[in-house]
């Protein structure tokens, strides 16, 4: 991302277009703007008052206008409001009194700036980008760095003013890294880990947050369906499509109801745009990977009621491991109506297919972690059969969102979804032990025993979230108030064919073509209900953000086996709350303290036949959040503990469990992005998590979880070359990450899974930038594990850890018209 942050003003003074700059005035809000050109139509605003940033939004949407503002000027700020018709000049005026900020038009657009004491334009950390309108919190972000979400308040907030930790991780980001799934694109950020089976495998993106796994899923704030674990039967986001991932730490049941503890990943998918999009990406890279993008948007109509978007990808590619093979192909139309500037419908839909060979590759210890008589395992092993293993997958989504303003005070939002996914799973599995040698009998940690699985699985969900958001005062106080009713209805379906008649390999010379007889069905049919209503306060006086909020829920599980006719059901009710409070410096620290609580059904029953009770969790959450004013920088400092209560654990000498399991996880995070200058931009983060069994019956108390690492670490620096040079336009990116040491086992005689540390690099070339001029075309290189160094990234037990990818390396060539 490049800034120019005096040239364009510059520019603007010698073309006359602006008339002063008031060099002396009180320190009040003002513009500084050519005349209006003659014969402009003043337009109608009914702008409320309340918070200056949401008001400087509905300015730029009503009057179309690209309208730059850096979400720090405007923190804790209010606006007196617009009602009326005005032009544009005046009509920022009148929104900015009282703020001590400045609307200045340059070039084709205007960007809001700080007054000093006396009164005159701080020229020194003025950014101007007449190119980019004001980052809306479900919109995109130009560069690296966010300033706003909704995922932790389901209202556009700045980032500084929720006191929970937040992390964005941008489509610019995404693409600078060369991230290839959502797993990939979250290996940066602090708290969260992916190895195993969801790392290399790629079919599955099952991320751990503060040592909890897995993380939900969400995509556009409804939750996306959930197989369980390794059977399948998840939806997974094609990183393409986004145009942002945040990750919400910490239980979040109040905003969304049934949740882990560790906090939720929201996806939010690429929207129409008013604002032109033409892209076209190709890539190829290492195994023989091919893939080709488009992203095309704007507006149907010359007054820009209708807006569309279309997203698409192809991609081909081959593994690492021998015989592996993945197919996609990925398709995402949108339409956006706005009949007038109070109401906003925009529908969207996607599909995608997936069909591959995948290979899980549960390994031994023995080979991998710790010395194998017959020496070390090959990475590119494959204990699956060719011809056997498939893994195919489709899905598709479709829905709504839904927004109505009433008056200046009510507005009413819908958002809507029903999504489905359909999948096949087919392969041999490692088994539980070795095998004898079948040659000498000879217990030679040689031959591995397999089992089979078919496993198919149909998830259906729906989810409806209706939210009415006020916004007012009392006094000195301001309130963003959300009354919220959601309602989340899923269905899960599974058919699991086994083949138990042990098959064995040859794990250092493998031999393929063992028949199958797949038999043994196993199906289940789980279906869960949940409504929820909840209420929150976004609160702020002077420079103080105060959050409050509580939800009931009402969740209804039912799970049947239809083979054998079981059946079992549970109902529960669960009030969760959450409470945190923010302190705003002018410089841009925001220290904050906070509260939170989660709530989970769990299907079965206990000895006495009776269902489970929710599984419970809380947060408390210290930290500082510092947004540098004038600054492309976001820096983030959480020191959090964070219990759960009622966790299954088994009963001694039995085949039932009670729930007198608890654990606590304790941590530091520490995460920083900024833009230093034209030319550096930097993602550094921190992450140490103390995460432990506090009770439980399975030998694991005071133990820490298999495969989370107590402390990781990671820093992304990329350099580009700017100015008056032959190489500018050239980018250079290196990335590192670190992972301390791993449990690899719960229970006795358990080991470590070595610390490790992996390099990332990218390479690009801006031809725009450059002195060939290409407008628009972009080259590009990136490289995962640039050393090609071999490791094992996870384990849960002796027989189950996996190697890490090799060194991929993928090439693309952008172009943007």
């Amino acid at each position: 991302m490049s800034h120019h942050p005096i040239q364009p003003l510059a520019s603007a003074l010698r073309r006359g277009l602006l008339v002063s700059v008031l060099a002396t005035v009180p320190a009040v809000a003002t513009f500084v703007q050519a005349e209006e050109p003659a014969g402009q139509a003043l337009r109608q605003y009914n702008i409320p008052a309340g918070n200056l940033d949401q008001a400087l939004n509905r300015f730029a949407s009503a009057s179309g206008i690209l309208l730059s503002v850096d979400a720090s000027l405007t923190n804790g700020k209010r606006s007196p409001g617009l009602q009326g018709r005005h032009a544009t000049g005046p009509g920022l005026e009148h929104l900015l009194a009282g703020s001590g900020l400045v609307a200045v038009q340059a070039q084709d657009g205007w960007s809001v700036q700080a007054l000093s004491g006396d009164g005159s334009l701080q020229l020194g950390a003025t950014q101007i980008n007449a190119t980019q309108v004001q980052e809306s919190a479900w919109g995109p972000v130009d560069g690296i760095v966010a300033k706003r979400s909704a995922t932790g308040s389901k209202t556009d907030s700045a980032l500084v003013e929720i006191p929970q930790t937040i992390n964005v991780i941008t489509a610019a980001e995404i693409k600078a890294r060369g991230a290839q799934s959502v797993t990939q694109a979250l290996l940066y950020t602090p708290g969260m880990s992916a190895g195993g089976f969801s790392d290399r495998v790629k079919i599955f993106d099952e991320p751990t947050s503060r040592g909890f796994s897995p993380t939900p899923l969400y995509l556009d704030g409804l939750h996306l369906p959930y197989g369980g674990g390794s059977t399948g039967g998840a939806l997974q986001i094609e990183p393409y499509s986004l145009e942002r991932i945040e990750v919400l730490k910490g239980p979040a049941s109040v905003l969304y109801g049934h949740n882990q503890p560790g906090g939720i990943v929201n996806m939010v998918s690429k929207r129409p745009s008013e604002t032109p999009v033409h892209q076209v990406v190709l890539e190829a890279g290492t195994y023989e990977h091919k893939s080709a993008a488009i992203d095309l948007s704007g507006p149907l109509d010359e007054q820009g009621q209708f807006l569309y978007r279309l997203t698409g990808l192809v991609k081909d590619e081959q593994g690492e491991i021998d015989y592996f093979e993945n197919k996609r192909q990925f398709i995402a139309p949108s339409l956006t109506w706005r009949p007038n500037d109070d109401t906003s419908l925009t529908l969207f839909a996607q599909y995608q297919k997936d069909k591959g060979v995948p290979e899980a590759q549960g390994l031994p210890a023995s080979g991998t972690i710790w010395d194998n008589p017959n020496g070390k395992i090959d990475r590119d092993l494959f204990i699956g059969e060719p011809g056997v293993n498939q893994y195919n997958r489709e899905q598709f989504a479709l829905g709504y969102e839904l927004s109505h303003r009433l008056n200046d005070t009510w507005t009413l939002k819908q958002n809507a979804r029903y999504a489905e996914v359909d999948d096949r799973y087919t392969a041999p599995l490692h088994g539980y032990h070795f095998v004898a040698n079948p040659a000498t009998g000879a217990m030679d940690q040689r031959y591995l025993e397999r089992y089979s699985v078919d496993w198919s699985q149909t998830n259906k969900v729906f989810g409806v979230d209706n939210i009415a958001q006020a916004q007012f005062d009392t006094g000195e106080l301001s309130h963003t108030l959300i009354v919220g009713l959601d309602y989340y209805h899923s269905n899960s379906r599974f058919l699991g064919l086994y083949d138990r008649n042990p098959l064995i390999i040859d794990l250092f010379r493998p031999v393929y073509g063992q028949p199958l007889n797949f038999g043994q069905p196993y199906r289940w049919d789980n279906t869960l209900t949940q409504t929820g209503l909840y209420v929150q306060d976004q609160i702020k006086w002077d420079r103080w953000a105060l959050v409050l909020g509580g939800r009931y829920d009402w969740a209804n599980v039912v799970n049947k086996v239809p083979l054998s006719g079981a059946r079992t059901s549970s109902k529960d009710q669960a009030f969760t709350g959450r409470a945190g409070l923010v302190y705003l410096f002018d410089n841009g620290f925001a220290p904050f303290v906070s509260y939170s609580e989660s709530f989970l059904p769990l299907s079965g029953t206990d000895a006495e036949q009776k269902p489970f009770d929710p599984s419970t969790g809380n947060q408390y959450e210290v930290g500082v959040k510092y947004q540098p004013p004038g600054q492309e920088s976001f820096v983030q400092v959480s020191v959090y503990q964070l219990d759960q209560e009622n966790v299954l654990t088994s009963i001694p000498n039995t085949t039932f469990s009670n729930q007198s399991g608890a654990m606590r996880s304790r941590g530091v995070e520490f995460e920083a992005k900024a833009v230093l200058n034209d030319s550096w931009d930097i993602v550094a983060s921190a992450a140490r998590n103390d995460i432990k069994y506090t009770k439980d019956n399975d030998g694991r108390q005071g133990r820490h979880p298999a495969g989370i690492s107590p402390l990781t670490a990671s820093m992304w620096v990329n350099y580009t070359v700017i100015g008056d040079t032959p190489l500018a336009g050239l980018g250079v990116g290196l990335g590192t990450r670190y992972v301390r040491s791993s449990l690899g086992d719960y229970y006795a005689g358990a080991f470590s899974v070595p610390s490790y540390t992996v390099y990332d690099a990218s390479l690009s070339y801006d031809l725009g930038n450059s002195p060939l001029q290409l407008k628009g075309v972009k080259l590009a290189l990136n490289v995962q594990n640039l050393s090609n160094k071999t490791y094992v990234s996870r384990c849960t037990s002796n027989l189950d850890c996996y190697y890490a990818e090799g060194r991929t390396a993928v090439s693309s060539l952008t172009y943007d018209w």
